[in-house]
């Protein structure tokens, strides 16, 4: 009987930083998904947790019933380098955001607002 393998998280490597994609990268918007590689390039390696969620999903983990996750418009990601960098770069150029604290964002493309 052949042992089962285990299923790889896709890395993409670009510039000086590096990305691991923990939840689906097909249906994050390119404005996220370049938001992201710019901050993987520039601050430090990231690690993208949740993007696209069904509502199933996302009463689960505790999200707003109106959550930009349900509409594949947002992602949650860590960053390990310059968390400072990070946020005042997120702040100029993503509509949603908010920073949890220890590296880790919510973004989303939705209007311009933090909570």
């Amino acid at each position: 009987m052949a042992a089962k393998r285990k299923k790889r998280k896709k890395s993409i490597t670009g510039g000086g930083g590096r990305i691991t994609w923990s939840a689906s990268s097909r249906c994050v918007p390119g404005r996220l998904r370049a938001a992201i590689n710019y901050v993987a390039r520039n601050f430090g390696r990231v690690r993208v947790n949740s993007t696209c969620r069904s509502r199933k999903h996302n009463r689960r983990v505790g999200g707003a019933s109106r959550s930009w996750h349900l509409k594949s418009r947002a992602a949650d990601f860590r960053v390990f380098g310059n968390v400072g960098k990070t946020a005042r770069y997120l702040r100029r150029v993503v509509g949603g955001y908010k920073h949890y604290g220890g590296g880790l964002f919510h973004i989303d493309t939705g209007p311009r607002r933090s909570w």
